[in-house]
C-alpha cells in the first residue's frame, strides 16, 4: 500500500528521494493516532550526555589463523577436515558459521578443544589457561586489559555487557586473576537474587568495580546509574538491545557523563553486524523519530528532519 503509486508488475523499484519521503509521510500519517513517545531528555533536561566510542580491536595471531580457516573451510583448524566431508571431522563441522565466527572474535577458548590443545602447547598441567595467556590469545581481552586498570585507577565503575554466558565465564576467570571485584547477572540469576545484586552495586561506598551482565537478561529494567562507563563487548544484531543496555547507566539519577565503549574486531563478521545495526537505526530515524510522535512538533519540523 505504501509504494502503490510506484509499483510495477511485481518488480522491485528503486525510489528516488522525493518518492521515499512521500512513502514515509504516508506511514507517519497511519502511525500518528496510535503512537506517542516521551523521551528522557523531555523529562529530565539536566541529564548528562552519553558519548559512544567504537573501539577497534585486532585479532591475536591464534584468532587470525582460526578465523581464516573457519571462514574458508567451515570447520575449526583441529584435524584438517573440510566442510561436507564425512568421518572424524564431521562433529567439528559448523552448523551456523556466523555464530562460530562471532565466538572466535570474542575468545578462541569458547571452543573447548582449542583450549585443550593450547594447554598441551604451553604444558599446562591442570588443563586450564590462566594469567597472561588467558587474555593475550584474544584481541578484545588484550585491549580490555589496558582499559580496565585505567578506569579503576580513575574511580570509574563499569557495566560490561556480553551476548554469551560462556564468554562471561571466561571473563570471570580473567577478572578474578586481575583481582577486579565484580558481580554477575545473566538469564540463570534468580529473580530474588537480582535485587540483592543491584543493592550491592548501587549502595554508597560499594567496592564492586564491574557489573558483568548478559545483554538480554541485564539490558532491561535495571537501575545501575552508579556506573558511568558501559562496555559492549560484542554487539547485538538488534541495535535496540544494545541501546537498552546502555540506558541501564544513562538514566534519570545519573550525575556523570556516560561513556560507552563498543568493542569491534576489525576485518571480521562484527563489521557486518555493526553495519546492519546502523542500517536498522537509520530506518528507525526515518520511520519513528522523523515522525516526532510527541504531540508538540509541527509539520515543518518533521519535514526538516526528513
Amino acid at each position: 500500500w505504501f509504494n502503490a503509486p510506484f509499483a510495477t508488475t511485481g518488480e522491485k523499484v528503486e525510489l528516488n528521494e522525493e518518492e521515499t519521503i512521500l512513502i514515509i509521510r504516508r506511514l507517519h500519517k497511519v502511525l500518528r493516532p496510535f503512537l506517542l513517545r516521551r523521551l528522557k531528555k523531555e523529562v529530565e533536561s539536566q541529564l548528562p550526555d552519553k558519548v559512544e566510542y567504537i573501539v577497534k580491536c585486532d585479532m591475536s595471531g591464534l584468532q587470525r589463523v582460526l578465523y581464516r580457516h573457519m571462514q574458508s573451510k567451515g570447520v575449526l583448524l583441529t584435524d584438517g577436515s573440510e566442510k561436507g566431508k564425512q568421518g572424524k571431522g564431521g562433529a567439528k563441522a559448523l552448523m551456523n558459521t556466523i555464530v562460530q565466527l562471532r565466538k572466535l572474535c570474542n575468545h578462541p577458548f569458547m571452543f573447548q578443544h582449542i583450549e585443550e590443545k593450547y594447554c598441551d602447547h604451553i604444558g599446562s598441567q591442570n588443563g586450564v589457561v590462566s594469567g597472561p595467556d588467558l587474555y593475550r590469545v584474544s584481541g578484545k581481552f588484550e585491549l580490555l586489559d589496558r582499559i580496565l586498570p585505567k578506569l579503576k585507577n580513575t574511580n570509574h565503575r563499569v557495566l560490561l555487557f556480553c551476548q554469551m554466558t560462556q564468554l562471561m565465564t571466561i571473563m570471570e576467570d580473567y577478572l578474578g586473576w586481575r583481582g577486579f571485584t565484580y558481580l554477575r547477572l545473566d538469564g540463570t540469576t534468580k529473580a530474588e537474587d537480582r535485587g540483592d545484586l543491584l543493592k550491592k552495586f548501587n549502595s554508597p561506598g560499594s567496592d564492586f568495580f564491574i557489573f558483568l551482565l548478559s545483554t538480554r537478561a541485564g539490558g532491561l529494567g535495571l537501575n545501575l546509574q552508579a556506573a558511568d562507563t558501559v562496555v559492549i563487548f560484542d554487539s547485538d544484531w538488534n541495535p535496540h538491545q544494545d541501546l537498552q543496555a546502555q540506558d541501564r547507566a544513562h538514566r534519570i539519577g545519573q550525575q556523570n557523563e556516560v561513556r560507552v565503549l563498543r568493542l569491534m574486531t576489525v576485518n571480521s563478521v562484527e563489521e557486518r553486524i555493526l553495519a546492519a545495526a546502523r542500517y536498522k537505526l537509520n530506518m528507525d530515524e526515518k520511520v519513528i523519530q522523523a515522525g516526532m510522535f510527541d504531540q508538540k512538533s509541527t509539520g515543518s519540523e518533521r519535514q526538516q528532519f526528513l
